[in-house]
């Protein structure tokens, strides 16, 4: 092998360089109010803070860039930047708990925040709630004694604690950080929603840090993580407490996933604080149930339930915010819903839990509900164009009213148009006190606006703001660049293996394609089922290190394909229901395997007797399952972080997608179809496997797990351990993805 080394220009475009290289790609306003938002620029000479007056589109600056600058001392270090008020030169900056504003020309320190980053402050800012040991306290924020809330704490039956089985546990003790408890204010400031999660009883999962940051030896952590088929569950055991009174109310019992219900924002008080609402999940997300706990009794009701035989849904796309709204001011519900095929939304009676209209409907999905305007009874969301559209995945910002009339799309011009969905950890939940609103920055506190960004497939994303009433376009904002030459992808429509299925995805040539030669065929998986790979646009903001990878490969030389077979979410219920009990052929790599003739009909230069296929996570485990499934048709495979071995997995994803693991009479089980390591006799190309030795996501030993069954077959493959490297740093490494594009080029016979 050669040195790790690049040509420059596939350098330029590895992802941390290629982030640098782009910019402006889409815009997040910060609301001040319902009439003046600001939001940050990258210029030339850096960063810029901008003042958009949202009745005339009229911008201006936050602020005198020069004299902030002028009046930060060298050991005036921030971490947060807030414009606080329209007021020009009023700016708000932050670092943990410490404060400063800048006005006039001058930077002044204000007392620190009354709580740390790991505390929670109730709304009326009286209290903090924290976590010791396990259990929880208050103190008063104007000073005094500390109150214990709890005390039931024991080892892994902890108040107000992330699961273990979070897939990031590790990687936050590894930082330092702690989290705030896990706790949900009432609105008056009197109660908390909460849990103590026991994880008694299930499995330990031991990881070695081999190289940890403070020693030379190996430093061991130990995870509760259930696998696919485990007995024992971690789960939540609910309780409201009065904070006056110190009553602990228990609550119903209920799941948790790879994080709790109130992590996913599955919880909201109603607006009395006199109830609390939440989410119940049945261990393989067949049946979903609205619940209703009184906050004085803690007894509950259940409001409203979605069954089906395979799995439902909240959110097409996996661990979003649940597309749901609780309207207890009227007794009303906002629910989704695919009973009539497609994700739509319902209103419903709140105390009935009947279903009283259907608010959207059409061959299409509601992808994302924005904001619900209670006053105007009308809500805003993102929806996908439709089955009879040129390209069903394109999204576009529509308004509905809630009595099913009213239907608008306010963004009908050709290209996929979202405003910012910022998934919001949960820190800034608490800190903000949204749990029971909207979390969308895109959107105006009182709905009327939204900040849209609009991109094409040869095109970055433009953003502008649309007045809700009238769709009319209010203001330009932003044009995204890249400053960078680009290879340019190709919108593609093909058929499934079914002969008629219509599939869609994007293919890439080299940018300094010659139709007279003859290049390699790189097929860029991620099988789904939670998601689609084939990205919308040509730039997209929320995708830059997948466009990196890909343009960085045909930069070597390669056309790349992203190709979004059946069984993945976006469009109808009945084809997002083919993945279930068949990750056996994950994201129907059958469909692909019969799209490659259909894509070289017309393009001569696609040599298909060079084929390679890459992926990571459930992509890699497609990316192994192709070269061992396909011999004939996938020559190179790289798998990296693979999901080989689904009983070796948390269970949450494979019993959602696979099924119940079943144990049938002759030791077989239901999972066994999706295990890779009995196919190791079939490798005939050339394969590469990798992992980070600190992944807590897919363990690195179902990599190695492939890897014994491999020798033991007499395969030859190509093994890249990454030391310290966890399921997110391997694939962002840029030391680890030179190796594999080089180890590509040479597999793939690149000159």
């Amino acid at each position: 092998m050669t040195d790790v080394i690049l040509k420059p220009e596939a350098e330029a475009r590895l992802p941390e360089a290629f982030a640098r290289a782009c910019r402006n790609l889409t815009v997040t306003p910060h609301w001040l109010d319902d009439a003046t938002f600001w939001y940050r620029r990258e210029g030339g000479a850096g960063p810029e803070y901008l003042l958009v007056d949202v009745a005339t589109g009229q911008k201006s600056a936050a602020f005198d860039h020069e004299a902030l600058q002028a009046a930060l001392q060298d050991d005036t270090i921030f971490t947060r930047l807030e414009i606080t008020s329209a007021e020009e030169g009023l700016v708000g900056l932050a670092s943990g708990r410490r404060r400063w504003t800048f006005s006039a020309g001058r930077l002044t320190p204000l007392t620190d925040r009354p709580h740390a980053d790991d505390e929670s402050l109730s709304p009326d800012r009286r209290w903090v709630l924290f976590r010791r040991e396990g259990d929880l306290w208050l103190r008063p924020t104007t000073g005094g004694a500390e109150r214990r809330l709890t005390d039931s704490a024991e080892p892994q039956f902890e108040w107000a604690k992330s699961p273990d089985q979070s897939l990031e546990t590790i990687l936050i003790a590894r930082r330092g950080l702690r989290l705030p408890p896990i706790a949900l204010w009432s609105p008056d400031s009197r109660r908390i929603f909460t849990y103590q999660l026991d994880e008694r009883g299930v499995r330990v999962v031991p990881m070695v840090q081999n190289v940890p940051e403070d020693g030379f030896g190996p430093k061991l952590f130990e995870l509760r993580n259930a696998f696919t088929g485990d007995e024992i569950l971690p789960m939540a055991r609910q309780a409201i407490i009065d904070i006056e009174t110190g009553a602990i109310i228990p609550c119903d019992v209920t799941h948790v996933t790879e994080t709790s219900g109130l992590e996913k924002r599955e919880a909201w008080w109603s607006a009395d604080s006199s109830r609390v609402f939440w989410l119940d999940h049945d261990r393989y997300e067949r049946a979903i149930t609205l619940m209703e706990s009184d906050a004085a009794t803690g007894t509950g009701r259940a409001v409203i339930t979605e069954t089906a035989a395979t799995f439902v849904e909240i959110n097409l796309a996996y661990g979003a915010m649940p597309n749901v709204r609780v309207l207890d001011r009227t007794d009303e519900l906002i629910w989704f819903s695919q009973a009539d095929g497609y994700a739509h939304l319902y209103l419903c009676d709140l105390k009935s839990g009947e279903v009283k209209r259907q608010i959207t409907q059409g061959d299409w999905p509601v992808v994302e509900l924005l904001c619900v305007n209670e006053g105007s009874r009308q809500l805003l969301f993102v929806a996908g164009s439709g089955e009879t559209t040129e390209d069903p995945y394109q999204r576009r910002i529509c308004v509905a009213g809630l009595d099913g009339t009213g239907m608008r799309v306010l963004t009908p011009c050709v290209g996929d148009h979202v405003p910012i969905l910022r998934s919001l950890g949960w820190a800034e939940i608490l800190e903000t006190n949204t749990a029971n609103g909207p979390l969308r920055s895109g959107v105006s506190p009182d709905g009327g606006h939204v900040v849209v960004t609009s991109a094409g497939v040869e095109c970055p994303g433009q953003s502008w703001l649309c007045r809700v009433a009238d769709g009319a376009r209010i203001a330009d904002l932003e044009e995204g660049l890249c400053d960078l030459p680009l290879a340019i992808p190709e919108r593609v429509r093909v058929l499934a293996a079914d002969g008629e299925t219509p599939l869609f995805g994007m293919l890439w040539k080299p940018r300094d394609f010659d139709p007279l030669r003859s290049y390699p065929l790189l097929d860029w998986v991620y099988p789904g089922p939670q998601c689609i790979q084939s990205p919308r646009s040509a730039l997209p903001a929320d995708e830059l290190a997948k466009i990196a990878r890909i343009q960085a490969a045909t930069e070597l030389g390669m056309a790349v394909l992203t190709l979004d077979g059946r069984g993945t979410p976006y469009r109808s219920r009945a084809f997002h229901e083919l993945c279930h009990g068949n990750l056996g052929d994950p994201g129907f790599l059958s469909d692909h395997v019969a799209a490659f003739p259909q894509l070289a009909t017309g393009r001569p230069w696609l040599d298909l007797t060079r084929i390679g296929i890459i992926g990571h996570s459930a992509g890699g485990h497609a990316a192994a399952r192709g070269i061992l499934v396909w011999p004939e048709v996938y020559k190179v495979a790289v798998s990296t972080a693979g999901s080989h071995e689904p009983r070796s997995y948390n269970r949450c994803w494979p019993e959602k997608w696979q099924g119940e693991l079943i144990r049938y009479p002759d030791g077989t089980t239901s999972h066994d179809s999706v295990s890779n390591a009995p196919l190791a006799n079939r490798l005939q190309g050339r394969l590469l496997l990798g992992h980070g030795d600190m992944d807590e996501n897919v363990l690195p030993s179902i990599t190695l797990q492939l890897a014994q069954a491999l020798e033991k077959a007499g395969k030859s493959f190509d093994l890249l351990f990454s030391p310290n490297d966890d399921h997110a740093s391997f694939k962002s490494n840029s030391w680890v993805m030179r190796r594999i594009l080089i180890w590509l080029a040479e597999a793939l016979d690149i000159h």
